[in-house]
């Protein structure tokens, strides 16, 4: 039992390593972004892109949650998780606010406009990071 335990302890300061590390990294891709992004190329936009992408994986995935949890019908406590959920997308406005200033910075460039406007990119970066169920179109 003790090892189940240990192991689950680990798994979970796994998740949350993984988690901070990607803010970390969006965050120094965001400041290269605005000190350097004019001279970036189409495909240094698209892998910043893809940083800010799976960035935002578990923001998205709370947002589908409180989706999931909101179309559900005759659950008495359904008020309740939608609360606990709409909390817990506090934690994610530094990174809302990061990933559009990213979007910012790309809209101040031609290759950045590009990257960012271009839909079928989106498709397929989500694709990539197996994302696709969390991107709407």
């Amino acid at each position: 039992m003790k090892k189940v335990v240990l192991g689950i302890f680990i798994m979970m300061f796994g998740l949350a390593f993984v988690s901070c590390s990607e803010e970390k990294n969006l965050k120094a891709v965001l400041e290269s972004a605005e000190k350097d992004g004019a001279n970036w190329s189409e495909e240094e936009w698209r892998e910043a892109f893809k940083v800010a992408l799976k960035a935002a994986k578990p923001m998205l995935e709370d947002m589908k949650a409180i989706e999931n949890v909101a179309k559900e019908q005759g659950q008495e406590d359904r008020g309740k998780k939608l609360e606990e959920l709409v909390e817990n997308m506090k934690n994610y406005e530094q990174l809302s606010r990061q990933i559009m200033a990213l979007g910012d910075a790309a809209q101040e460039t031609e290759a950045g406009r590009k990257v960012y406007e271009d839909k079928n990119l989106q498709k397929e970066l989500a694709r990539e990071l197996g994302m696709e169920d969390l991107i709407k179109e």
